[in-house]
């Protein structure tokens, strides 16, 4: 049986270990914030073509919108994931891309699989990315 000596030592050293092995610099995180928005594709969304993106207002600096096809959408936060803590909001490059002002990083936009990929620089996160869904001719975004 282990005396109450050597079960501080294995905590402490635990403990220890634990804390290194949580501390990275990069464990930077775009906050939740709750999003529930609704748009109306016959009006609101009108003109917004296939593979065309928007900024909207929501999420934590803005979201981007992209219509994939006629009633699919991405909708991706405006928050660069390199270092979300300065709150740099990426811009529309192109319609198919998007870019941090701040560290340069570009996002690709069009992608249905992997919405918000890094095409390149410093960011390794994708864009942080909502859920979105089409009832009749109402656009859900929502987390």
């Amino acid at each position: 049986m282990l005396n109450r000596a050597k079960l501080r030592k294995i905590f402490i050293i635990s403990l220890i270990f634990i804390t290194f092995l949580g501390c990275n610099e990069n464990d930077d995180w775009i906050p939740n914030v709750r999003v529930e928005i609704q748009k109306d594709l016959n009006t609101q969304l009108a003109n917004l073509g296939v593979l065309e993106a928007r900024k909207i207002d929501g999420g934590v600096n803005g979201i981007i919108l992209f219509r994939l096809e006629d009633r699919k959408f991405n909708a991706l936060e405006r928050t660069c994931p390199f270092q979300p803590s300065e709150n740099c909001p990426v811009e529309i490059k192109d319609n198919l891309f998007a870019e941090c002002p701040c560290c340069g990083s570009e996002f690709y936009l069009f992608f249905e699989d992997m919405p918000g990929a890094v095409k390149e620089g410093p960011a390794k996160r994708p864009l942080k990315q909502y859920r979105t869904s089409v009832i009749g001719s109402l656009l859900y975004i929502y987390n």
